[in-house]
């Protein structure tokens, strides 16, 4: 998985971009959806976190 990290100005990670074919198999793989997008933030990012840690461990 080819992660970016976007940082402010002092070097602070304010955000994570992955490209759309990676989105796409997270969202297959656990099963997010678009349209909820909006109701489950929370549970996108749990698994986003999980599938990070299994790229990269702590």
């Amino acid at each position: 998985m080819d992660v970016k990290y976007l940082s402010d100005d002092k070097g602070k990670i304010t955000g994570v971009f992955i490209a759309i074919e990676e989105w796409e198999r997270l969202q297959k793989q656990y099963g997010i959806k678009e349209e909820a997008l909006a109701d489950s933030g929370a549970k996108l990012q749990q698994s986003l976190a999980e599938a990070l840690k299994k790229v990269k461990p702590e």
